[in-house]
Formats: C-alpha cells, sequence, structure tokens
C-alpha cells in the first residue's frame, strides 16, 4: 500500500511519477483489451475500468491485473482471487455480458 505523500516535496512527487509509470501498461492493455472486444474508445474503454475501479474501491491497475490476466489466460498475477472474482463478476455484469449492450459514453456514469 502506498502511503501519503506530501505534493510539494520533490522526493513524493518524483516517487508518484514512479508508480504511474510502473502501472501505465498493464492499464493500456487493458483498455486495449476491451477495445478490442467491444469496439470502444480508448476513452470509453478508461472509463469502463474507471467505474469498476470505484464500485468496488480495488486499485484501477488491479482491475487492469485482472482484465489482462483473464484476457490472456495467464497464470494468476499479483492480485488475490478474492479480488479478482470481484473484477470478473463487475466484467460480467456491466462490460460483457448482454446487461451492457450500450457502451459507456465518455462523462456518462455507467448504471448500476
Amino acid at each position: 500500500m502506498t502511503s501519503w505523500r506530501s505534493p510539494d516535496n520533490p522526493a513524493d512527487e518524483l516517487a508518484q511519477l514512479r508508480d504511474a509509470l510502473d502501472t501505465q501498461p498493464v492499464i493500456e492493455q487493458a483498455k486495449g483489451m476491451l477495445m478490442l472486444v467491444r469496439g470502444w474508445t480508448a476513452a470509453t474503454a478508461f472509463a469502463a475500468l474507471r467505474a469498476i475501479s470505484q464500485r468496488t474501491n480495488i486499485k484501477l491497475h488491479d482491475v487492469a491485473a485482472v482484465v489482462v490476466t483473464a484476457g490472456s489466460r495467464a497464470e494468476t498475477g499479483t492480485v488475490d482471487a478474492e479480488t479478482s472474482a470481484v473484477v470478473l463478476d463487475q466484467l460480467r455484469q456491466h462490460v460483457l455480458g448482454s446487461a451492457f449492450d450500450t457502451p459507456i459514453q465518455e462523462g456518462e456514469p455507467e448504471a448500476g
């Protein structure tokens, strides 16, 4: 878990930027998978990932890691089984399932 960092401290800012660089690739991969599967724009795919993250209170990069792991049929990554189950349930209900036939519009909150 990342501790609180002061925005005025250059060392904290550097650490925060490093964290962002470390998590960005998996988020981009997950966006790409949703774009491919659903035919969505990058913004719509990101909105879906963000909505799942906010609804489940699971960090965005963990949501993305579950999507990538499930989509690539890779072995379980760094996310625990309970978190994976919650995210996969949300994906089935709101992204991949028939309950989500219309893509999320940019800036529009998702129903659910």
